[in-house]
C-alpha cells in the first residue's frame, strides 16, 4: 500500500523548497523508530508538496507516529491518481496554536522546534519503552520547545541566562492556560549551586483535576548548570537551538570560536543530566560551526553520534547568513 504525507505549505517560498529534504529525512527516522525500514519520495499532489513511501497497512500506533512530523497537515492514501485521507488518532493536548502566538525578533520557527524535538525523541531509546518523556531545553529563549513538548503531555523543563525572557515564557504560558480554563498554578522556588549561589526558578503545574499533572519550568541560570541544578539523569531527551550568528557568540575568544568553547564547556554537563538511553539534537549555523566539529566535540564527551542516511541530510537554507544543520547524540 502507497502512502503519502501532505506537507504544511510554508509562507517563504525559498524555505519552503530547502525543507523538503530534511522532511523526507525527518520521515524516515520516525519511520525507522515506528519499525517500517523504507526511502521517502518527494512529490507533487494537486500542487501541494507530500512525502510518499510504501508499506503493509499501517497500525494506529504507527499513525500517530507519523502525525507528529514537522510538516504534517494530512496523511492518506495515494494511489498515483488518487489521494484518500485517513482520519489520524491523538490531538494536541493543549492547544496547536500555543507555541504560534507569540511572535518576536529570533523566534525559532515552532513547525522547525518539532523537527528537532522528533530528532531526539525518535533516536532515543527510552521512546521505545514507553515511559513518560521530560524535555530539557538549556537554551530556552521564551519556550517556543518547551510549549511544543507540553503538547504532548510531556514535563518540560528550560534553562536560560535572560532573566526577561524566562519570565516572558513563564507568564505567556500562564496566561494561556487562564484564557482557555485549564487548572494550573504558578511557583517559584530556587536551586542552591555550590559556588555560585541561588538559582531562581519558575514552574507553571497544569492539567488533570487539580492542576497538577504536568509541568513547565525555567530556571535563569547558565546553560553548562544543567547538572548542578537538576541532578544526574533527570531528562529524557535535550534539544537546543544555538544562536546563528557571531553577534549572539557566547562569551569565550569571541566570533565562532566561542561556539565550540561552548559546547566543550556544557555537554559533559547535559551528559550528567540526561538518562541512559536519551537523545540530545542540536541544530546550529554551519556558517559559524562546522557539523563535523559538533559531532567530534559530541563523541569526545562520551556520546554515540548518529551518522548516515538520513542524519546526513539534515542542512538547509534558512536565510542569506544561515544554512542551519542538526546533530543528534545518544547516551548509551
Amino acid at each position: 500500500m502507497k502512502y503519502a504525507l501532505v506537507l504544511w505549505p510554508l509562507n517563504n517560498a525559498r524555505y519552503e523548497q530547502s525543507q523538503i529534504r530534511p522532511a523526507v529525512s525527518e520521515l524516515e527516522i520516525i519511520l525507522g523508530a515506528a519499525g517500517i525500514r523504507v526511502n521517502a519520495e518527494y512529490i507533487s499532489i494537486g500542487g501541494a508538496g507530500a512525502l510518499t513511501f510504501s508499506s503493509e497497512e499501517l497500525s494506529e500506533r504507527q499513525l500517530g507516529y507519523i502525525r507528529k512530523h514537522s510538516l504534517f497537515f494530512m496523511f492518506g492514501v495515494w494511489d498515483g491518481h488518487t489521494f484518500t485521507p485517513i482520519s489520524m488518532p491523538g490531538k494536541d493536548y493543549l492547544g496547536s496554536d500555543l507555541a504560534a502566538i507569540q511572535k518576536y525578533k529570533g523566534k525559532t520557527n515552532e513547525r522547525f522546534t518539532q523537527q528537532l524535538i522528533n530528532l531526539a525523541l525518535y533516536s532515543c531509546r527510552l521512546n521505545e519503552a514507553g515511559e513518560k518523556i521530560h524535555l530539557l531545553d538549556p537554551m530556552c529563549g521564551r519556550g517556543t520547545t518547551l510549549f511544543q513538548a507540553v503538547n504532548r503531555e510531556w514535563d518540560a523543563t528550560g534553562i536560560d541566562a535572560d532573566k526577561k525572557d524566562v519570565l516572558e515564557c513563564v507568564s505567556f504560558f500562564e496566561k494561556y492556560l487562564k484564557f482557555n480554563k485549564i487548572k494550573h498554578k504558578r511557583v517559584q522556588s530556587s536551586r542552591t549551586i555550590p559556588g555560585k549561589g541561588a538559582v531562581s526558578v519558575h514552574s507553571v503545574r497544569f492539567g488533570g483535576e487539580k492542576g497538577d499533572k504536568a509541568i513547565l519550568s525555567c530556571a535563569i541560570s547558565d546553560a553548562n548548570n544543567a547538572s548542578k541544578i537538576y541532578g544526574k539523569e533527570a531528562f529524557s531527551i535535550i534539544c537546543a537551538d544555538l544562536p546563528y550568528g557571531v553577534q549572539h557568540a557566547p562569551n569565550g575568544q569571541g566570533g565562532a570560536k566561542s561556539f565550540e568553547n561552548m559546547l566543550i564547556s556544557c555537554l559533559p554537563a547535559w551528559r550528567d543530566v540526561l538518562k541512559k538511553g536519551g537523545a540530545i539534537s542540536l541544530s546550529y549555523n554551519t556558517h559559524t560551526l562546522k557539523t563535523e566539529r559538533v559531532r567530534e566535540i559530541m563523541e569526545k564527551a562520551g556520546f554515540e553520534v548518529m551518522r548516515g542516511g538520513a542524519y546526513d541530510n539534515m542542512a538547509h537554507w534558512v536565510e542569506q547568513a544561515v544554512m542551519r544543520d542538526i546533530a543528534v547524540c545518544v547516551k548509551n
